[in-house]
């Protein structure tokens, strides 16, 4: 260390900038601040050693340190309008939106900094949720600079982000429980500010044979910008046509924890609608959950997340999922991409029953004779573990037209399976026992979908998911059309 000092302080001012702005076109932004760290100290009331090193201590996200430099250059040359402009950037793009403001408000008459003090101050109101003031920005940049078209993308930002989205999606669903049932589905959201961003949805579903559900609820998404954080409420009922109506409910809060690393935090009351039983009466369940996703490599991204579902009757079914999958190459025309996944999932009661009277297993009963079941009235995994290969493709020849396929194989699964025999208890009488084994499957799971965008209003996609499990294999197909007023 001392004979890094000394090798830069033998430097000359020209030579020392020169090499850090060498690192700087390098992006060797960690060198470039430790270099300037050591120069500092014999250079702290420098006017180009203070801007130089504000930039590239925030190019190396220490933000704090920025802040600090930029304020010192300013004492140093306080009317030089240009370092203000560079600090309000340095401010935009770490999202303290408001300091940005204080300073563009302060220079945005200045001919020589007016244009992306300007264009600035237009996104950050995007951002803020503010579009009138955004589009009173950007009106006044349009009357300065009549013949840019520097503002086309952002006015097509606010127009699209404004605008009234209507989904509607029919879906079809077959497995071999048996159960097949008909959806519909139809969303409505407006956005007009950060703090309303209201939506409305129903759903309806028709069971084979007879039975019918229709869910609906309201909900809204609050954004904080500054916090970097959204949260969305969500309030509806739900009518089994077999069985009263309930209340449902829903709140998720999304998190930046780092610049592209997210926390969800969620919870959520909504049918049940997995089994068959589950069908002819209303069950509902409750998800509290938490995920985080971390994309700040360069090659892959994380996510780990965790689910506890339980439901009236006091059971609880735990759930833990991880996987790791490379990034696919932004841009471009044709994509691969692959990982590995991780589940487990476990349950503290176990519902699985014999689907048969204990008069009929024992009429039946034979050396040879099976007792089957099913799960009633949801599913509950016991010491479900599965590791899984991941790989995804992803295709767009025309601009109007892509089409993705999504898989994963399970190599090494194994999960405690009941089974259901005839015993015996103390007072003699004959009664189901639940046992389980040891079984090792290999699910797997295979999504299509194609989309073509039929003008910058409307969209449709066409989805077929199939789903092999251990207990079931499941068959849906989704059409889904979106349409932008």
């Amino acid at each position: 260390m001392l004979f890094c000092t000394v090798s830069v302080f033998s430097q000359t001012k020209d030579e020392t900038i020169g090499n850090v702005r060498k690192l700087i076109a390098q992006k060797e932004f960690n060198k470039a601040e430790n270099t300037l760290h050591n120069y500092y100290s014999n250079h702290s009331d420098d006017l180009e050693t203070n801007w130089l090193y504000a930039q590239v201590a925030h190019w190396n996200n220490n933000n704090g340190l920025s802040a600090t430099l930029f304020n010192k250059a300013i004492s140093i040359a306080p009317k030089n309008n240009i370092i203000q402009l560079d600090y309000a950037r340095m401010l935009y793009e770490t999202s303290d939106f408001n300091k940005a403001l204080t300073l563009i408000n302060q220079i945005k008459k200045d001919k020589e900094v007016q244009a992306e003090a300007l264009l600035m101050e237009a996104h950050i109101y995007f951002w803020l949720g503010n579009s009138d003031k955004a589009n009173a920005t950007i009106a006044t940049f349009k009357k300065i600079y009549p013949t840019s078209n520097l503002t086309e993308e952002l006015e097509k930002s606010i127009k699209n982000t404004t605008a009234t989205y209507v989904n509607a999606e029919f879906e079809y669903q077959s497995d071999n429980q048996p159960m097949k049932y008909f959806g519909e589905k139809l969303k409505i959201s407006k956005y007009f500010s950060n703090v309303l961003h209201p939506e409305f949805e129903i759903k309806n579903y028709s069971f084979n044979p007879s039975q019918q559900s229709l869910e609906a609820q309201i909900g809204n998404e609050f954004s904080f910008v500054n916090l970097a954080l959204k949260m969305k409420l969500n309030l509806g009922i739900y009518k089994n046509f077999n069985d009263s109506n309930a209340g449902i409910c829903g709140i998720e809060i999304n998190k930046k924890i780092a610049k592209k690393s997210n926390l969800q935090l969620g919870f959520s009351k909504k049918p049940y609608l997995g089994t068959l039983v589950s069908t002819t009466y209303t069950l509902l369940q409750n998800n509290i959950y938490t995920a985080m996703d971390i994309e700040n490599c360069k090659y892959i991204a994380i996510h780990v997340g965790y689910n506890n579902q339980y439901f009236e009757a006091s059971n609880t079914i735990h759930t833990f999922s991880s996987w790791i999958i490379s990034k696919a190459k932004p841009n471009s025309i044709f994509s691969t991409q692959f990982g590995y996944g991780f589940s487990y999932a476990d349950s503290k009661t176990n519902l699985f029953e014999s689907n048969q009277t204990l008069a009929t297993a024992i009429a039946n009963f034979g050396s040879n004779s099976t007792i089957d079941g099913v799960y009633n009235p949801y599913f509950t995994p016991k010491n479900q573990i599965v590791h899984a290969l991941i790989g995804i493709v992803n295709y767009k020849p025309t601009k109007e037209l892509s089409l993705s396929l999504k898989g994963n194989y399970g190599f090494y699964a194994t999960c405690d399976n009941p089974y259901i025999y005839l015993d015996t208890d103390v007072l003699g009488n004959t009664v189901f026992t639940k046992s389980y084994y040891k079984a090792n499957f290999n699910p797997s799971e295979i999504k299509g979908i194609v989309s073509y965008a039929f003008s910058s209003k409307f969209e449709a996609s066409l989805a077929y998911n199939y789903q092999h499990t251990f207990f079931y294999n499941r068959n849906n197909a989704t059409l889904s059309l979106n349409y932008q007023f």
